[in-house]
């Protein structure tokens, strides 16, 4: 009975357990659904295209000098300067006094000699007035003309001591003096100029074979620009205003002439001042020139397959666009074809 009992126990135990089991387990998770990526939009930086224009030149610097220069100066001998009598920008003849050396000493030296050249004089008339011999008056004579050999030699020594200029022209250049001061015998005190002479002489480092004798070019100086000519040059050929090329004769062959050491460029009318001599200015050569075209950096080119392209923005694309070149300078490009006027170019 008391065995009938436990096993019934065990058997309700074992019921309850199984029944209370499925509440241990852990709970099934929620299924979630997959999550939804969006691809972002690619952004471009991109430039419109235009129309400019286009030019390939040859720029160059060189010094602005003058044809016609006289440089002013004491070639004989050195001295204490007594005065300048002109500055940078005057305008002088041939002749004018520049400046002049102190002479005081010799001023009063000149002074001496010529009383004693007037009372040699004086000695004379009154021998000729007592009827003396021809031998005392032809002494008389005699010291009036040593006398007036020495006075020429003083002359000559003060009027070393002034400086004129030899041509006409513009001063542009002055040395600066104070009375007192000491100039060595050489030195350059002034610089006289013709400014109607001016040229600049230059050295292109590219298209040497484009300076040609008569071609016109452009001077840049100080933000202004004047025309000029090519008056020498290396190259033998000539410019042909009318053709705008080199020159050739009739039966094509190209006209030449003696080659320069130089290659030099002169104003035409227009000139800058005259303090420009000395200083630095440009000259432009222009080769070629296109006006209202479609230009671009020239590095929004690339090279696919060996044909140029760029690329652009169209229907919110990158869309590639094969082009055609045309005229190059520098970094930009004038393109002849493949882009209209409008065109998003993509940057990057």
């Amino acid at each position: 009975m008391k065995l009938t009992k436990s096993i019934l126990l065990v058997l309700m135990a074992l019921t309850m357990f199984v029944m209370s089991g499925c509440y241990f387990l852990p709970e099934e998770e929620e299924v979630l659904e997959a999550p939804v990526v969006k691809a972002s939009e690619v952004s471009y930086t991109t430039t419109t295209a235009e129309l400019k224009d286009i030019t390939k030149q040859v720029l160059t610097a060189g010094t602005i000098a003058s044809g016609t220069e006289y440089k002013a100066r004491f070639t004989d001998r050195g001295g204490n300067i007594k005065g300048v009598y002109v500055s940078a920008g005057d305008v002088v003849e041939v002749g004018d006094l520049i400046a002049e050396f102190e002479t005081y000493e010799l001023d009063i030296e000149i002074s001496l000699m010529e009383l004693e050249m007037q009372r040699e004089e004086l000695e004379y008339q009154i021998a000729i007035e007592k009827k003396e011999s021809e031998t005392v008056k032809a002494k008389e004579l005699l010291d009036i003309q040593l006398l007036q050999n020495e006075l020429d030699k003083l002359y000559a020594e003060k009027d070393a001591a002034k400086l004129y200029t030899d041509v006409a022209g513009t001063v542009s250049q002055v040395m600066t003096l104070s009375p007192g001061d000491w100039v060595n015998a050489g030195e350059v005190v002034a610089t006289v100029i013709d400014i109607t002479d001016l040229y600049i002489k230059i050295n292109p480092d590219d298209n040497v074979s484009e300076f040609m004798v008569g071609r016109p070019i452009t001077i840049r100086y100080e933000g202004e620009y004047f025309d000029g000519t090519i008056v020498e040059s290396t190259i033998s050929r000539l410019w042909d205003e009318t053709t705008g090329a080199a020159k050739v004769d009739e039966n094509g062959e190209y006209v030449t002439q003696e080659t320069s050491d130089r290659i030099i460029v002169k104003f035409n009318d227009m000139i800058p001042e005259s303090s420009a001599v000395g200083n630095i200015a440009d000259t432009l050569l222009i080769l070629d020139k296109r006006e209202n075209v479609i230009v671009i950096s020239a590095n929004l080119i690339k090279t696919v397959n060996n044909v140029k392209c760029v690329y652009v923005f169209e229907n919110n694309q990158k869309v590639q666009r094969n082009v055609a070149i045309g005229l190059q300078s520098g970094s930009l490009v004038e393109i002849t074809s493949g882009l209209e006027v409008g065109d998003e170019i993509i940057i990057r």
